[in-house]
């Protein structure tokens, strides 16, 4: 398979160059081969350095998580996410329990994601949905993600994008909505095991904002349900002017920070579904989350997206930065 040095990661130390070797050595041995819809990220190669940094690049280890994950793809049709758009007014009402959107790139090119998560509505959002529900919106958010924004961000970049930045807003949060529900409480053990084993090295940042003393509470219990490296990946803001002074510098400006956050974004319909700076809409939906919510792949699926990834292929090229798109 072709390098392509826009879209596919490559090893950035001496040390991951030899472990990535290993890797594709001892996959070839055993005949195993990465499905296509894996290598939309960073390439068949960028698959491999993931779980490989995710396994402190323990070859062994490495593969035993690729395989785990390729089980749990097929017997749970991962692929399946993408193949048909959400229905819309369905959609319009999960989002009203739960305000989020993706908006746009930050300063180095990953792409954001927003959610008003103190205003969220946990319970009522997993009654609703039942908990099996629950984990199906998430993971199509987590394939989309993996599929089609961090691809479409390397394009726009020119560069690998292999990482999202996430920016939460825990002002309103909670104990009684969030910790104090046990099917809350483990339905986000669920989902931060499965993103854990499943998209490793997937998340560049998660920027927390407004902390009251609720999340304090709150951030103990969730927090171990994270590995250490996610839990540094996770960094609770200071207030005022501090706050939004740390938010312009990721995000890449004043001006690319929502005004409820104390920036000047104002996005038309909304920087997130049900934004509180701006009068509620009847689309309630931001455009964003529209084209989430319209997206599938259908029957014409590209290559640059999902292609076939050939294990034994060498792969050499630069070492990348960091992507994204809207």
């Amino acid at each position: 398979r072709v390098h392509d040095p826009v879209t596919h990661d490559v090893p950035s130390t001496p040390a991951e160059s030899e472990s990535l070797s290993g890797f594709r050595q001892a996959l070839k041995e055993d005949e195993i081969v990465v499905p296509s819809s894996m290598c939309a990220n960073g390439g068949e190669q960028g698959v491999l350095l993931r779980y490989l940094r995710a396994r402190k690049l323990d070859v062994p280890k490495a593969k035993a998580m690729l395989l785990a994950t390729m089980k749990w793809r097929a017997e749970n049709d991962i692929d399946a996410l993408l193949d048909t758009p959400l229905d819309e007014n369905e959609f319009r009402e999960n989002a009203s329990l739960y305000p989020a959107s993706y908006h746009g790139v930050d300063a180095t090119g990953r792409p954001v994601y927003m959610e008003r998560t103190g205003s969220a509505k946990f319970s009522a959002l997993i009654e609703k949905l039942g908990l099996d529900g629950f984990l199906a919106m998430h993971l199509r958010g987590m394939e989309y993600q993996y599929r089609v924004l961090l691809p479409s961000a390397s394009k726009a970049k020119q560069e690998p994008v292999t990482q999202m930045c996430n920016v939460i807003d825990v002002g309103e949060l909670s104990v009684l909505d969030t910790v104090s529900h046990s099917e809350v409480l483990g339905a986000l053990k669920k989902i931060a095991s499965i993103d854990a084993d499943h998209y490793p090295e997937n998340l560049g940042v998660t920027l927390v904002c407004n902390a009251p003393w609720a999340f304090t509470t709150a951030w103990a219990m969730v927090r171990l349900f994270l590995d250490k490296k996610t839990q540094g990946k996770f960094k609770v803001l200071g207030k005022g002017v501090a706050q939004v002074q740390s938010l312009a510098d990721v995000l890449g400006g004043i001006e690319k920070v929502p005004t409820f956050l104390g920036g000047r974004c104002a996005c038309p319909g909304g920087c997130v579904c049900c934004d509180p700076s701006i009068d509620p809409t009847e689309q309630v939906l931001t455009d964003a989350q529209v084209t989430y919510s319209r997206f599938c792949f259908g029957d014409e699926v590209g290559d640059e997206v999902v292609g076939d990834a050939e294990v034994g292929d060498e792969v050499v090229g630069d070492v990348g930065d960091t992507p994204t798109d809207d």
